[in-house]
């Protein structure tokens, strides 16, 4: 008996674990293993860049991973356990905020683990609570339970340590969870279900508030540190591979203009690699004196010689910075935007292009699942010579490897009424602000750089 889909399954599999076995031996890098007490440097995007080949192979290693499950999980288990995974996401929260991820961390003896009657006493809590949220957490790969009601840290859950990235990153804010509760209502019932307005969505029905979700939460003193630093990680989470995957020499621009450039984490990165440019972060009136301390603080001397400049600019209004001498970043910023808005955002940074000037906007491409076929990232998998692969039959967007990039569109869409956009969406957007797209460049990270110039061939 044939099972044709299964068995190309394995065999996309095996081909991509075998390539990744072999890019990390090429890279030097160590075994992977859930039972090390240590990071491993592929745990932290924001500081480790793969190789390519190591990057393809690990994603199309969770996309056989992903439609393995599809195939042969019962569609019911795959309903409950859809249902319950919002469970998982409060139980790491509850470790967190307790402290006993902090306390796991400190253990002498991690390969042994803490009892859970210690850690209930250790923090006043309830050992009957707390057993079944940390089994809960071991069954998402997060902690292990080393002997019966005992547990320990494993690799991934170091990202959780006070000061580790996964800290930041993993913070959700009060109301959150309200807030996809009412995404049905929003969608299908509410008076705004037929409503583009970043001011008619699920986050003021949960919320109730008229304002804004980013004015809301400058409002909000307690959640507005937490949301900034998780937005510098996810930021951070591309850096290295826009520093490495863009040509920054072939930019004719001296300057560099970072919209919305925040503390301006990514502009210090592409000078510590291209110090000829000069660059400027502009970012909110408010932003700017944090982000202007930061500078002088960890880089003194291109403050002081105008090698970086820090300024306030709301990207609603016309950008100042005009003509052939400016280059412009727009990082994380569109897909927070309905399509209204964001053709506002870029069409004042468009006008202020001069023919040499470019505008790379970093964000995500959503891939419509419109065939089965990812062959792009297989080919680039195979041995040159003309090697003929297996027939692999992978969603063309990498199905559970591209979970990031379609909950990050969910998201967006519910709190301001953005999305993530596909080529074609790009398109559209950056041909009505007198644009062309003059090159994408895919990263290795969940964004690409999408390349814009003026359309001199709409001025003839």
């Amino acid at each position: 008996m044939a099972h044709a889909e299964l068995d190309r399954l394995q065999a996309c599999l095996n081909f991509a674990l075998d390539t990744l076995r072999k890019e990390m031996d090429n890279s030097q890098l160590p075994p992977l293993s859930q039972q090390s007490s240590v990071e491993h440097p592929l745990d932290d995007s924001t500081k480790y860049l793969p190789s390519t080949g190591l990057f393809e192979a690990r994603r199309l290693s969770l996309a056989c991973l992903g439609e393995l499950k599809n195939l042969i999980q019962s569609p019911l288990d795959k309903c409950m356990e859809e249902r319950f995974a919002v469970y998982g996401v409060a139980c790491t929260d509850t470790l967190i905020k307790t402290g006993i991820i902090d306390y796991l961390s400190d253990a002498p003896n991690p390969s042994q683990g803490v009892p859970a009657a210690e850690l209930a006493s250790k923090f006043e809590l309830d050992s009957q609570k707390l057993v079944p949220i940390l089994r809960c957490c071991a069954a998402s790969g997060w902690v292990r339970e080393t002997r019966d009601s005992s547990f320990a840290l494993n690799r991934c859950s170091r990202t959780f340590i006070e000061g580790n990235a996964g800290r930041k990153l993993n913070f959700s804010m009060p109301g959150f969870m309200s807030m996809i509760e009412t995404i049905p209502h929003w969608v299908a019932e509410s008076d705004w279900k037929l409503s583009r307005s970043p001011e008619q969505t699920a986050f003021q029905i949960a919320f109730n508030t008229p304002l804004l979700a980013f004015s809301w939460i400058v409002e909000n003193p307690d959640v507005l540190v937490p949301i900034a630093d998780h937005l510098q990680v996810f930021g951070d989470m591309s850096t290295p591979s826009i520093v490495a995957d863009y040509p920054w020499e072939q930019l004719q621009t001296p300057v560099i203009v970072d919209c919305g450039g925040g503390e301006g984490g990514l502009i210090s990165s592409i000078l510590d690699a291209h110090p000829s440019f000069r660059a400027i972060v502009q970012d909110m009136e408010n932003v700017v004196p944090l982000t202007t301390s930061i500078m002088e603080e960890r880089r003194p001397r291109d403050i002081e010689n105008g090698a970086i400049k820090v300024e306030a600019h709301d990207f609603f209004q016309p950008q100042p910075r005009i003509g052939n001498e400016y280059s412009f970043i727009l990082r994380h910023i569109m897909h927070d935007w309905p399509d209204k808005e964001a053709a506002m955002i870029l069409g004042n940074v468009a006008r202020a292009l001069g023919p040499k000037s470019k505008i790379l906007i970093v964000d995500m491409v959503a891939v419509p699942n419109v065939d089965s076929a990812a062959t792009t990232s297989v080919k680039s998998l195979m041995p040159s010579g003309g090697t003929k692969g297996p027939d692999y039959t992978i969603p063309s967007h990498f199905g559970s490897a591209s979970k990031i990039v379609s909950g990050s569109s969910v998201h967006m869409l519910t709190v301001i009424n953005g999305c993530e956009r596909s080529l074609r969406e790009w398109e559209k957007l950056v041909k009505g602000c007198g644009l062309r797209i003059t090159n994408v460049y895919p990263l290795r990270a969940h964004t690409s750089i999408i390349e814009c110039a003026l359309d001199t061939r709409a001025l003839l």
